[in-house]
């Protein structure tokens, strides 16, 4: 990994300051708005311009409207992963079920086939039936373990967006406040 000297940082910094200072504000503030970033407030530790412009009522609006349009995306992909949980949950007894109907109905089969000499080998084999099963089962769970984590961290996401756009929004208007006093 490269580092970067003081003088290497301080002539980057100072491109970016004239990149900038070329810009429109409109300009920069459609740009900055369209950064994907979860804290808009980290935008504000590059240089004096942008942290005027993280206020900017403008910046705050088109945040705000992006922001509100991530979260619904993310809920909508949480409930779509919920709604998948819920079809699995529901499905996963009546598999169960199935296969064990299945099963004896294959043991019934097998039963009135054999002789009651072969009553070991017909345990042996509803036992290997029997963990046939559980395997199954497991299966089905692990599935459902896996689905629980996915809607897990969709809602953490969801939770931690929310909670940036609420800091945001707390220092803006501080922010607000203080400059109309």
């Amino acid at each position: 990994m490269a580092v970067i000297t003081r003088k290497r940082q301080r002539m980057m910094a100072e491109a970016a300051a004239a990149v900038t200072a070329l810009l429109p504000e409109d300009l920069m503030i459609e740009i900055l708005a369209r950064v994907r970033v979860s804290n808009p407030l980290q935008l504000r530790c590059v240089c004096k311009r942008w942290k005027s412009l993280v206020v900017d009522p403008q910046f705050v609006k088109k945040h705000l409207h992006k922001s509100f349009s991530d979260i619904t995306d993310l809920a909508s992909k949480a409930m779509e992963d919920m709604n998948a949980f819920q079809l699995q949950l529901n499905y996963a007894p009546a598999l169960a079920e199935q296969q064990h109907e299945g099963q004896e109905e294959e043991e019934e089969e097998e039963e009135e086939e054999e002789d009651e000499d072969e009553d070991e080998d017909e345990e042996a084999h509803s036992l290997v039936n029997e963990l046939a099963q559980l395997d199954n089962m497991l299966a089905v769970i692990r599935s459902l373990k896996e689905c629980l984590e996915t809607i897990k961290i969709d809602v953490q996401a969801i939770k931690e967006r929310v909670k940036s756009l609420q800091i945001f929004l707390q220092i803006y208007l501080k922010t607000v406040s203080s400059t109309s006093m």
